[in-house]
């Protein structure tokens, strides 16, 4: 599944602006959740998804049009100081190797799973796979 990062007309041009709004002044004491997030726009009118959020936000981080806009698991707010900075990259450096560790064993598991397939073996798949993965 491919993920689409690029904000539709209606989020650049309305969504988009109002998120910013909300976010630009956060500190950490006052994180705001995407639930309280969706609720405020909801006021203005616009009901999203989290999903949807998660889209703005990274595309806000992009732009650089809130510097050091971060997340905890809490909500969304500006850093104000460089340990909360630090420990945001600590924890998503973290993150970043445990998924590309996970992704690995999965990539292993799956030719594990076509070398039973190319042996005639039941691999415990179901569906189509390419001719050129048996070759």
């Amino acid at each position: 599944m491919e993920n689409n990062w690029e904000l539709t007309n209606h989020e650049r041009q309305v969504i988009y602006p109002l998120v910013v709004q909300i976010l630009s002044h956060r500190a950490k004491e006052k994180v705001f959740s995407n639930t309280k997030i969706r609720k405020i726009l909801l006021e203005f009118g616009e009901e999203i998804t989290d999903t949807q959020i998660r889209k703005i936000v990274y595309n806000i981080r992009k732009n650089e049009d809130i510097a050091l806009l971060l997340a905890n698991n809490e909500g969304y707010f500006v850093a104000s100081t460089i340990e909360e900075v630090n420990a945001w990259i600590l924890t998503h450096q973290g993150k970043i190797e445990a998924m590309k560790s996970t992704l690995v064993h999965i990539q292993e598991q799956y030719e594990q799973r076509k070398h039973k397939l190319k042996q005639g073996e039941d691999c415990g798949l179901t569906g189509q796979i390419s001719i050129f993965d048996l070759l």
